[in-house]
């Protein structure tokens, strides 16, 4: 009867001891039922610790693609040849601005391409104007020095001759 009582006891003990928490628990354990509610970034990525279920590139200006989890360029960059933790644009008459790509010096863009203004030419990375008396100024085409537009053409005022780009009184 004794042996029986023992018997019983011990089972009931046990029993209360399995219902503690183990203090030798694994971190790892811990971790995981932590990670439960947080997304899988991949290597290239890290939990926003602002927003739930959303990551954030490491590398500044790239986009996480939670399909393949990576990180990729935006559609109109590419990954720097030189540096392949940065962007830049697939356009090289573009230059990355603010995370965007904006067209270079003069060229502006139109349907997409970075075109020269109405009225001038292109040269290199700058728009210069088909009419040599003029000069970009602001992205309009203004004639050069004393010299006035009128009928579309570069001219000196009336009762002055030109010298270069400069107008003087006739008879001086």
């Amino acid at each position: 009867m004794l042996l029986k009582h023992f018997l019983l006891g011990s089972l009931l003990a046990l029993g209360s001891v399995t219902a503690l928490p183990n203090p030798e628990a694994d971190l790892n354990d811990v971790e995981a039922r932590n990670n439960h509610h947080r997304p899988r970034c991949g290597e290239e990525a890290d939990p926003d610790p602002m927003g739930k279920h959303k990551c954030i590139c490491k590398d500044d200006g790239k986009e996480f693609d939670p399909k393949h989890m990576i990180c990729r360029c935006p559609k109109d960059q590419m990954e720097d040849h030189q540096d392949r933790h940065k962007c830049v644009c697939k356009d090289q008459d573009k230059v990355l601005m603010s995370g965007e790509c904006k067209c270079k010096g003069d060229l502006e863009s139109r349907h997409g391409k970075c075109k020269c203004p109405q009225g001038t030419r292109r040269h290199g990375d700058k728009c210069i104007c088909k009419d040599q008396d003029r000069e970009l100024i602001m992205g309009v085409c203004k004639c050069k020095g004393d010299l006035e537009s009128r009928h579309g053409k570069c001219k000196c005022p009336q009762g002055t001759r030109r010298h270069g780009y400069k107008c003087k009184r006739q008879g001086h």
